[in-house]
């Protein structure tokens, strides 16, 4: 077999911030509660004191954040349907006793890339309860997020927005910061009037609020109970903040529609690729790579060209087997495989294409130019068991949005188009490659085969990773049920 040839291009580096993790459903309220610090490995830092301001994100000048308390409630399905309809995000604050009379409404704000808070489960003035008493308040309502959704809330806000330092403590013991608000539209005032006077009340007093302020988080509720009122005037607020120029930001600081990796208005990041210019020719034993090694194309003996994953793994074949000594070309436009007396056994139905491409995202295209005339559909979405991710390779959601990266740095991170951190691993260490076990972890091997990072999900052979167009991370088993997801 003829030494490979490889062909090398600059791969970009990925800048990363803070992002966050998500544990295991578990049945038991006080387990469950109990094993947060154990489980929950990477919410963004909790923040040691209570926050009010949007977050900022460099180059998108002004900032707000919707935030709903109390629900979920009659009107949830009313303000899912406004702010989708806006592509705006927003961050809904739960009570625990709402999680029993809509579940359904829970699953769906998650399933729909809204982010869910922690609003204790009875809605008490915490600044009266004894440490325990606030421990379980605000532990119940993550053990019921979890076994709704599969995810564990990063963000909390005390009912009346009152706490204590015992407060604080617990929130950040349990991997969440604190959200207090700038301005309030008062809407709970209203007690289920949808009268002019109520709508132009809440508006109005969002409006006036944020004048002059830069990363406005508003607060606006709703409660088991119908918010009319709020739903008829917040469609008004949107439109305030979108003539002047705010971007909409849930309290991870994650922009664009909700649900999807990345504001459609952000261009598809980049695909580096290796390049077989018009002429190449493939026999036997030869093989090109993708930039980085990630994926190989091999001329194989039986005369099937293959497209390879590292460990073997086939992407993408010609339909060529049997064919003793094929060759494979890039000529007169086309990928093409003849057999040894010249007879054509396989051709791309092009005539137009400049070079074939070896892409970093596990596809080969002909192009002419920007133009792909030809695509082998070939896209890397899924690991497998013994799969492993090298710095600098990724895997990315079925749209090519999302991807999540194996960074130079040494981190995990799953990234958009604009280059907003979903969740990573928020570790510096010196990685030699990230690898889904046998055994169903996915885990971080430093160069000294030490693990550094592992997903909390031994124990589950045959599992997949899949990287999903909502900016989802999920590891699911050999028939199909999510273990572990990020929100």
């Amino acid at each position: 077999m003829r030494r490979p040839k490889v062909l090398l291009v600059n791969l970009a580096v990925v800048v990363i911030s803070s992002g966050f993790f998500v544990a295991n459903t578990t049945t038991s309220s006080e387990a469950a509660t109990k094993s947060l610090t154990s489980v929950v490995q990477s919410c963004p830092a909790a923040n040691a004191n209570a926050l009010r301001t949007a977050p900022a994100l460099s180059g998108l000048g002004k900032t707000v954040a919707l935030t709903f308390d109390d629900g979920p409630g009659q009107s949830t399905l009313a303000i899912l349907k406004i702010l989708k309809a806006y592509h705006v995000r927003a961050t809904f604050f739960n009570v625990g006793f709402n999680f029993h009379a809509y579940p359904q409404l829970i699953r769906l704000e998650a399933a729909e890339g809204f982010l869910l808070g922690d609003h204790t489960n009875g809605h008490p003035d915490l600044s009266t309860l004894s440490p325990a008493r606030q421990s379980a308040e605000i532990g119940q309502v993550s053990a019921l997020q979890r076994q709704l959704t599969g995810s564990v809330p990063c963000v909390f806000r005390p009912p009346y927005g009152i706490y204590n330092a015992t407060t604080l403590a617990i929130a950040k013991r349990n991997h969440m910061s604190l959200w207090q608000w700038s301005e309030g539209g008062g809407d709970w005032e209203a007690k289920g009037s949808n009268s002019s006077h109520w709508i132009h009340y809440i508006e109005s007093a969002v409006i006036q609020g944020a004048v002059g302020q830069p990363h406005p988080v508003v607060l606006l509720h709703d409660q088991r109970g119908a918010n009319p009122a709020t739903v008829s005037a917040l469609p008004r607020i949107i439109n305030f903040f979108r003539r002047h120029h705010y971007t909409f930001v849930d309290l991870l600081g994650r922009t664009g529609p909700p649900g999807v990796c990345g504001s459609p208005s952000a261009p598809t990041p980049p695909t580096t690729f290796s390049t077989l210019a018009n002429g190449t020719t493939l026999a036997s034993g030869d093989a090109y790579t993708s930039p980085g090694g990630q994926f190989t194309l091999t001329m194989e003996p039986n005369g099937q060209l293959i497209y390879t994953e590292t460990n073997g793994t086939m992407l993408w074949t010609s339909p060529t087997g049997g064919h003793l000594g094929a060759v494979a070309t890039v000529s007169g436009g086309a990928l093409r495989v003849n057999a040894s007396d010249g007879t054509l056994l396989w051709s791309t139905s092009t005539t137009n294409a400049d070079e074939l491409r070896l892409k970093s995202n596990g596809e080969l295209t002909l192009a002419s130019g920007t133009t792909e005339v030809w695509t082998s559909h070939s896209r890397l979405t899924t690991l497998h068991s013994g799969d492993v991710l090298e710095p600098g390779w990724y895997v990315s959601s079925p749209n090519g949005r999302c991807r999540l990266t194996m960074t130079t740095s040494g981190q995990l991170a799953l990234v958009t188009p604009d280059h907003q951190t979903f969740w990573s691993t928020q570790l510096a260490t010196t990685t030699r490659h990230a690898v889904l076990n046998s055994n169903g972890a996915f885990e971080l091997v430093t160069s000294d085969g030490t693990v550094s990072w592992t997903s909390p999900t031994t124990g589950h052979a045959s599992d997949a990773l899949r990287v999903l167009n909502n900016a989802t991370l999920a590891i699911t088993t050999q028939h199909g049920v999510t273990i572990w997801a990020t929100e």
